[in-house]
């Protein structure tokens, strides 16, 4: 599943969080399946943990090629965030859980109508549920994408 785009044409804060983010996928999608399974109170936790690797490389592929695609686009073209492609990325741990029948977690109303298809809960509310690392790197790369806007909408005579 190549995009076509080389990381190596990336920004350099955009560079920093593509690796940064790509690092902590595996601990996260599994200690948030595993979070979810332990508190399960019935299902096929057995199947799920014979998935575990293969959801962990599908959902690393899957941020790759998209995450990459977005931080390669121009800071005015994107359409997205990072953080919603990862959100995103959660189906591929919520169909296998589904398909183990683990109930789904509690979530409250807010979560529920922001994020419906995530009934179990996974994907990441900010930069620091995936990991410390990822949160700096997080924080800068949003600074320097602020930033690199305004500088353009000054530049434009906008007042800003």
């Amino acid at each position: 599943m190549e995009s076509g785009v080389n990381s190596s044409q990336l920004e350099p804060y955009s560079q920093a969080l593509f690796d940064a983010v790509l690092g902590a996928i595996p601990e996260w999608i599994a200690r948030r399946i595993h979070e979810i399974v332990q508190a399960a109170p019935s299902g096929d936790k057995d199947a799920v943990a014979a998935q575990l690797a293969s959801v962990t490389q599908q959902t690393q592929e899957f941020v790759r090629e998209h995450l990459q695609q977005l931080l390669s686009e121009d800071v005015d073209a994107q359409r997205s965030n990072p953080l919603h492609i990862l959100r995103r990325s959660t189906a591929i741990a919520t169909e296998v859980l589904q398909s183990a029948q683990i109930p789904p977690v509690h979530r409250d109303e807010f979560d529920k109508s922001a994020l419906p298809d995530d009934v179990y809960a996974i994907g990441p509310h900010t930069w620091r549920d995936l990991s410390e690392e990822v949160h700096e790197v997080g924080i800068t790369w949003g600074a320097w994408k602020a930033a690199t806007v305004i500088q353009r909408r000054r530049a434009e005579g906008k007042d800003i």
